[in-house]
């Protein structure tokens, strides 16, 4: 790895790992619970409990989880390491790996004893093969990958079954044996692994698709032949209980709270220094955690380092919603409030939901579609995450369709649409049922098919179809009253983007998950303005509560003001901005002064004239205007300032 960055990124993922597992591990059924949902692959079970403590880093948890449990495995089923195995011994284990994953019955049997933990079995099937001395390696390789299955399941649900183990040992396996087949290439390889030369690795496999299957092998490997040193001289793990489990849970958490303290444990693992590795485990306690702390820290290092080796392509990505950057610009990590940051307005009506779209996943086609949850104000989940469905997508553009045209020379191009009938200028991309869109594949401007260019929008979502947003009724309030109560409230929801391989739900992964916003669809009914002057009912579905009138008028209709003029306001809405009262005519414009808000949400009372005497007012016609605005955005637009105005002659 290269220094500072990536070496911080394990430190940060471990410390926040060992505070998440510290949480689970607090009451013993809870984490009993958790890690029966995590061998169970029951993804609905083990993020019901994570999000119980608040815990938003499932795949820290579950990788904690997989690191510690092929420990454990692994010593059911070899017994602790016998004999020391160095990097000479790679090679022949990349041949066992070989001649397992190309016979149907080895494959079947390696991933049935893994799967039961069937240690009899386990070793049956190695002595078979001659091949006791790289029990660990195979158990480790098998382990990884069969934990990986399971973590891509629960910490990313809802989606289908697990994968098969018995296929994805057979396709890493056909990784390895691919690389055993060019000597040279291998020790390469092997060599550059054990100095953590990423470039060199990249070099060769960074554009193949092999390449994840080849650093995961890479890693079950050369944590062995880390952490068996460094742990020699210290007994070995025997006691595989879940007791022991939630007693690391526990070790890992008091680590992680102590100032540098993890830094130190990662700079001696990588070091491979064994009497510093030896000291800090002696310095705070831990020594009976050796190979399992070691094993946690190791494959987090070799994690960083695959991305390292096999850097990603362009991964699409929901970031904003509208022109705000929902991590950057919107309060909506957990304990946040929803709103932007700064000017802090709540959602409404439909928002632009977009970032990066890539036409492919993996080098296939891609699709993706979007799912809502209930949320509180804080962000935690109060419902389960349903999908986006077409009915609640607006027509959106999602970019443009372009084609050269070579007799006569110029460009053709039309606007690629979803969720719409096309008109003659637009192509429609097509949507499915429950909500999956699928990008547009066509890529060569040139060819008659032309290339789809994305603008980066993915969906425009109608918030108002969320939640019920019942309209609020003001029928009998009057200017200077309070609103119609219970007022109404902002409402809660989490928004992410799911992506997958076009019709393959096992591909499917997370593409961005904004934790919650505030929104804000209720529409206001049954408001009545002044009657004494030009008012009476308001049309329906009206946006915010802003009533004005003027006592004196209330009592006598259509008089003259005399030497007293008393204003009544009201303007309600939670998320109530500016209010202001200004009057026009011969002199002004003239000022009120405003009364403290008596409730959020809801500003009512009486405006007192400011700076000017009304018998002093010349005998004329004034206009007195209530202005109110709203902290409302639909990612790229506010609405307008709302108004209500009444007239009257001064004697």
């Amino acid at each position: 790895m290269n220094e500072p960055v990536e070496r911080q990124d394990v430190i940060t993922s471990l410390t926040k790992a060992g505070q998440a597992v510290g949480l689970v591990a607090q009451e013993e059924t809870i984490f009993r619970a958790a890690v029966d949902a995590f061998r169970a692959a029951d993804a609905e079970s083990f993020q019901r409990l994570l999000a119980n403590l608040k815990i938003t880093d499932c795949d820290l948890v579950c990788f904690w989880l997989r690191s510690k449990e092929c420990v454990l495995e692994c010593i059911e089923l070899c017994g602790p390491p016998k004999e020391p195995l160095t990097v000479e011994d790679v090679p022949k284990f990349a041949d066992l790996v070989a001649r397992i994953t190309g016979d149907e019955e080895l494959i079947e049997r390696l991933a049935t004893t893994v799967l039961d933990r069937d240690a009899r079995g386990f070793s049956s099937l190695v002595k078979e093969l001659k091949a006791q001395r790289y029990c660990h390696f195979l158990c480790h390789w098998a382990c990884v990958i069969r934990w990986r299955l399971v973590c891509e399941v629960v910490c990313a649900p809802p989606r289908g079954p697990i994968r098969e183990f018995v296929s994805e040992l057979a396709t890493a396996g056909a990784a390895v044996r691919a690389l055993l087949r060019d000597s040279a290439k291998l020790a390469t390889v092997i060599s550059a692994a054990v100095a953590q030369d990423c470039r060199t690795i990249t070099d060769i496999f960074g554009q193949d698709g092999n390449c994840f299957y080849i650093c995961e092998w890479i890693c079950s490997w050369h944590c062995i032949l880390v952490c068996l040193p460094l742990c020699r001289a210290l007994p070995l793990l025997a006691d595989t209980s879940i007791e022991e489990m939630r007693a690391f849970a526990r070790s890992a958490s008091q680590l992680a709270a102590k100032e540098g303290v993890i830094a130190r444990f990662v700079d001696a693992v990588r070091a491979q220094d064994a009497d510093t590795f030896a000291s800090l485990l002696k310095e705070f306690q831990v020594e009976r955690f050796c190979l399992q702390l070691c094993h946690w820290i190791c494959f987090s290092i070799c994690r960083r380092f695959c991305i390292c080796v096999c850097p990603p392509s362009l991964f699409p990505q929901f970031t904003s919603i509208g022109g705000y950057d929902y991590l950057t610009n919107i309060d909506s990590v957990l304990g946040g409030n929803g709103l932007t940051i700064g000017d802090n307005p709540a959602f409404f009506n439909t928002v632009r939901l977009n970032g990066i779209v890539t036409q492919t996943l993996g080098g296939l086609p891609m699709e993706y579609r979007f799912e809502t949850a209930a949320t509180d104000a804080a962000g935690n989940l109060t419902g389960p995450w349903t999908a986006v469905l077409p009915a609640q997508i607006g027509k959106t553009l999602l970019g443009h369709w372009e084609h050269h045209i070579f007799v006569p020379p110029g460009i053709e191009t039309k606007k690629y649409i979803v969720n719409g009938p096309p008109l003659p200028d637009e192509v429609a991309a097509t949507i499915s049922v429950d909500g999956w869109i699928q990008v547009p594949q066509e890529n060569n401007w040139l060819s008659p098919a032309g290339a789809f260019v994305s603008n980066g929008n993915m969906i425009e979502l109608i918030t108002q179809s969320l939640a019920p947003f019942t309209s609020d009724d003001e029928t009998g309030v009057i200017a200077g009253s309070p609103a119609a109560h219970p007022l109404v409230q902002d409402v809660y929801f989490g928004i992410r983007m799911r992506v997958r391989q076009q019709g393959v739900p096992g591909s499917e992964t997370d593409g961005g998950t904004c934790v919650h916003i505030a929104i804000d669809d209720t529409l206001y009914h049954n408001i009545t303005l002044h009657t004494d002057w030009d008012g009476g009912l308001q049309t329906p579905d009206q946006l915010a509560v802003r009533m004005l009138d003027i006592a004196e008028l209330k009592a006598h209709p259509c008089s003259q003001i005399g030497d007293t003029l008393t204003v009544l306001f009201t303007a309600a809405h939670p998320n109530l901005d500016s209010v202001s009262i200004v009057m026009t005519g011969p002199g002004g414009p003239y000022n009120f002064t405003l009364p403290a808000i008596p409730e959020v949400g809801d500003y009512f009372g009486t405006a007192t004239p400011s700076g000017f005497t009304v018998s002093k007012l010349k005998p004329c016609a004034y206009l007195v205007t209530l202005t109110i605005t709203l902290l409302l955005t639909d990612g790229d637009n506010v609405p307008d300032p709302l108004y209500d105005q009444i007239a009257f002659c001064k004697s």
